[in-house]
């Protein structure tokens, strides 16, 4: 049975040493926090809307997804559904603030909207979301480390940790962008190739291999059962998945940090229209790369046979099934879309630390210069903790459902302060608190008292936070107009009015 060899241990160590290379080509001793965060926004909108694909496309979605699909069938492809049917909203309501306030963090905005504890407790939330999803992302490639050389899965968590955030740490926000380009295109080729090969061992070809995944339930794509407790039926996963969508186009940094670099309000509508149009195809992809694997395995079951974790079905294909060197660019596909996930989960942590904390309320004032050198220090700092928290990442369940398992119970209420914040003049600091503290009591009872699909608790935190919010806000006095102005949907700044009628 063939092995994972020298020359393909050669392709992975050169793939990553390029990777590597080019994230430290973007290193400048003396950068401003501008460069080091944002790229000087100047950003071009077609590496940032791949990048934003690519923010989800780390070894969770590599190989949970198909994992998933082995396992059981392409139900969970509905989740995808959420970004464009969300895309509008996120484009008339949330774009139109961000690109023009100039801000760092999304963050920024709630404290120019509320007061500056609803910015620091959102930051906060959001950091806890963040550092498990990176936690996570150090420990699916783990797995793959763990099957390739037999080293324990805690070893590869330290080693996957301590390279990344060493790389992460010399390298800024440009680098994240451009590296995740590389690895989108190479993850994208590498899926292809296996589901083609998987189809073509299959003896009698895509017929047979079509009839046995049917057979075995595995194309199943539909279930329209209308009970809250089915994990994936249509109507938890496309209302579940629409939030879990939209949450992070409007409410978490790593995703909008990347849409901050952007050069235009219109950059940014055109980055996040891309990462609409892509992210099915590559869903698709990804789930059928799944199914036929099955189909192989199922005709060949003795091929299967080791196999360490479900979780590493697709690695596992590419290191015994593949030729020599292909074998290497798929593990080395999987080690660079991890690192830039991470890479770009770190630079975002350590945003939100220095802009909403250290800037704001402990070093104001502070030279450009030293708020970069303080993000390199934060850098190596948060890849350290989410080192740590990776240790204990495997209890979470199904690779492809353990982060959503997370983001299912914060999502909903971040939402919720966000959506109360731009449609609503009414709601104040102290009324979206007391939402958010509603909609997280709720999340959790439900979570705790009842067997629901986890994809409802997204939805059920926006709606009880939204209404308990504005109830709330209702019981003190309204935000005195002129402080809400331009902050508000149909609230312009007087400027931008006046430049409206002068066109």
């Amino acid at each position: 049975m063939k092995t994972f060899s020298a020359i393909d241990s050669g392709v992975v160590i050169g793939y990553l040493l390029v990777i590597a290379a080019i994230g430290s080509s973007f290193y400048r001793r003396k950068t401003t926090a501008k460069e080091y965060f944002l790229g000087g926004r100047s950003m071009w909108w077609l590496p940032v809307g791949i990048s934003l694909i690519a923010a989800d496309l780390s070894a969770i979605s590599v190989m949970g997804s198909p994992a998933w699909s082995f396992r059981n069938n392409m139900m969970l492809l509905w989740l995808s559904v959420g970004y464009p049917l969300m895309a509008p909203v996120v484009i008339k309501v949330f774009v139109p603030f961000y690109a023009r306030l100039n801000l760092y963090t999304a963050y920024e905005y709630l404290e120019k909207r509320f007061n500056v504890s609803v910015r620091a407790i959102t930051s906060l939330l959001f950091q806890l979301l963040r550092a498990a999803h990176v936690a996570l992302v150090i420990y699916a490639p783990s797995l793959v480390i763990n099957l390739v050389t037999g080293m324990p899965v805690w070893q590869c968590v330290l080693l996957m940790g301590a390279f990344t955030t060493f790389y992460t740490t010399l390298g800024g926000m440009k680098a994240v962008i451009w590296t995740d380009v590389i690895q989108f295109c190479t993850v994208s080729l590498g899926i292809a190739l296996i589901f083609v090969t998987a189809v073509g061992s299959v003896d009698g070809g895509l017929p047979v291999a079509y009839r046995t995944a049917l057979e075995g339930g595995r194309l199943e794509f539909f279930n329209l059962s209308t009970d809250p407790k089915e994990l994936t039926s249509l109507w938890a996963c496309l209302i579940g998945g629409m939030v879990l969508c939209m949450s992070p186009l409007t409410t978490d940094q790593a995703i909008l940090q990347r849409l901050f670099t952007t050069k235009s309000e219109q950059d940014c509508r055109r980055s996040i229209i891309l990462q609409c149009l892509l992210i099915i195809p590559i869903g698709t992809l990804l789930y059928l790369a799944g199914v036929a694997l099955y189909s192989f395995y199922k005709l060949n079951p003795s091929h299967l046979e080791g196999l360490p974790n479900p979780d590493a079905v697709m690695p596992l294909f590419a290191v015994r099934e593949l030729p020599v060197g292909i074998s290497g660019l798929i593990i080395a596909a999987i080690f660079a879309a991890s690192m830039a996930v991470m890479s770009a989960g770190i630079n975002s942590l350590t945003t939100a630390t220095i802009v909403d904390f250290y800037q704001r309320m402990l070093r104001p004032g502070r030279s450009p210069e030293h708020y970069a050198m303080a993000g390199r220090i934060g850098t190596a700092l948060w890849g350290a903790a989410a080192t740590l928290l990776a240790l204990h990442a495997g209890r979470l369940g199904d690779l492809a459902l353990a982060y959503n398992k997370v983001s299912s119970y914060l999502s909903g209420p971040l939402l919720g302060i966000f959506l109360l914040a731009t449609l609503t003049r009414r709601a104040n600091s102290a009324g979206v608190l007391m939402g958010a503290a509603a909609g997280s009591v709720v999340v959790a009872y439900v979570g705790m008292t009842t067997k629901w699909s986890f994809f409802w608790y997204g939805p059920i935190g926006v709606v009880v936070t939204f209404a308990a919010g504005y109830a709330a806000s209702l019981l003190w006095p309204a935000p005195p107009a002129a402080s809400i102005v331009g902050y508000v949907i149909g609230s312009q700044p007087a400027e931008r009015r006046e430049a409206v009628q002068s066109n």
